[in-house]
């Protein structure tokens, strides 16, 4: 038997080469039965779904091997390539997706790169997939990267992520291709923002809805402007704020604008940033902190967007994750630090950017496996910098920069303008080495950025310079 890219052999299937003899398949199907559902190309490799007498194999072409996917070949159908369905279960590729409804799954019109069932949004942009739940399925509409839906805007980059305050853009685009669908772009919509009033700080309330405002743009910059994200479900009557993260009603907990799905509202307490937690869970960012021990759960001072925390037998830090496995979207979750020693782990610098525990030092959440515990010492921030050292080098956490020329055996710190070594001369104001400095004879005159050496005196000046003045 032949096609355009298979043939069999006896008892086997081979891969047909454009030059030389085809290629054995690895792998257990055999020519008993065999077919092609379907086949594609990515680039110049070969994939899709094979079948023989034992079911539904998954073909991959850079491996040039199959995977068993399902025994009921009958009832398989494909949809974009390396989606597969059977009667029970939805595929992608050689995985089953866990909980995807094969009878409700489908693609969604106008974009190629989303899919929905009775149950959640599914995304898939080449080799990147994960799911989504805060979705309404009956309203989910696609345009090119975005998806909606009757309250809510999400943008497609690398992954999904909200955009309501691209709205304002869509709306002539949604209301033309979707006029039957009810949703924000309808005027008819019945939880529009206009008329909200602040509860407290980023919370916003109609007699309808309950919203938190963000920023859209670069925070402080000019051209930023407020978008009000609707807080699905929550009761504007029995909404009280807890924080600036977190607020509750009647039925539920809410991280923002998401609810936190298994969040028990009769016991949950708000921790300050993202940190949360109730009498039998820890939650950062509305997720749940899987084998976190809430009654030992502390946030570290100079937690910052590191997220570092610990209770009694872990220390934690945030990470950018799938939020849950195998294919749940990514977000910001809390996770183990591994080897961090939770009874001496400590955070030095206010912003979490330097921490140790007795064997390490942690540089933003993660192991400065080349620096040395014995000799480290954190030094002080200034604005975005944060400076420390040890006895191989002088370190700023800031871009995790190596000052280079300086000897960390012989560096001190003189004040926060000045440090040297036994050679060099170094600024922290303008975060370089001073060449032309005497560090023999090189000694600060006062606090405010005042030097000299043997030949010039120094001044650090308001905007970060450094005036040489040759002495008389």
């Amino acid at each position: 038997m032949t096609n355009s890219l298979f043939i069999t052999e006896d008892a086997h299937v081979l891969l047909k080469q454009e030059a030389g003899d085809a290629l054995l398949l690895k792998g257990a199907i055999t020519s008993e039965g065999f077919a092609v559902i379907h086949a594609f190309h990515r680039g110049w490799l070969p994939f899709g779904y094979l079948q023989d007498v034992r079911g539904v194999w998954w073909f991959d072409g850079r491996k040039n091997k199959v995977t068993l996917v399902s025994g009921d070949a009958g009832a398989f159908r494909v949809l974009d390539n390396d989606y597969g369905l059977d009667t029970l279960h939805v595929y992608l590729e050689d995985k089953q997706i866990p909980g995807a409804d094969p009878e409700t799954f489908k693609l969604l019109e106008g974009s190629p790169y989303f899919a929905k069932d009775k149950h959640r949004l599914y995304v898939k942009n080449v080799d990147r997939f994960h799911t989504w739940e805060d979705i309404d399925v009956e309203t989910a509409a696609a345009y090119m990267d975005y998806c909606m839906d009757k309250d809510h805007v999400l943008h497609l980059y690398h992954s999904l992520s909200y955009d309501n305050g691209s709205k304002s853009g869509l709306a002539h685009q949604l209301r033309d291709a979707y006029p039957d669908v009810y949703g924000w772009w309808h005027a008819s919509y019945d939880k529009p923002e206009a008329g909200a009033n602040r509860i407290q700080g980023n919370w916003f309330k109609t007699d309808r809805a309950v919203f938190y405002a963000s920023e859209n743009g670069a925070a402080g910059r000019t051209g930023t402007r407020q978008v009000f994200n609707l807080v699905r479900g929550a009761d504007p009557v029995t909404f009280k704020v807890l924080d600036d993260e977190y607020g509750q009603d009647a039925q539920g907990v809410y991280c923002t604008w998401r609810r936190a799905r298994t969040a028990d509202v009769l016991t949950f307490e708000a921790l300050g940033g993202l940190f949360g937690r109730d009498a039998q869970n820890v939650f950062y960012n509305g997720y749940r902190v899987a084998g976190a021990d809430p009654a030992s759960f502390t946030v570290l001072a100079g937690a910052g967007s590191q997220g570092l925390s610990k209770d009694k037998r872990q220390v934690y830090h945030a990470a950018f994750r799938r939020t849950f496995q195998p294919f749940g979207h990514p977000d910001y979750i809390l996770e183990p630090l591994p080897g961090a020693d939770p009874e001496s782990f400590t955070v030095l610098s206010e912003n979490g950017s330097w921490a140790v525990d007795r064997e390490r030092v942690y540089q933003w959440g993660d192991p400065a496996r080349k620096l040395d515990r014995d000799s480290f010492v954190y030094l002080f921030d200034h604005g975005p910098e944060s400076w420390a050292a040890d006895k191989y080098g002088l370190y700023n956490a800031n871009g995790r920069r190596t000052v280079k020329g300086i000897d960390g055996e012989s560096f001190r710190m003189l004040n926060s303008f000045w440090g040297k070594d036994d050679y060099e001369v170094f600024c922290f104001r303008t975060g370089g080495v001073q060449r032309a400095a005497d560090a023999v004879t090189f000694r600060v005159t006062d606090n405010d950025g005042g030097a000299e050496d043997a030949r010039f005196i120094y001044t650090v000046t308001d905007n970060n310079t450094i005036k040489k003045t040759k002495k008389k």
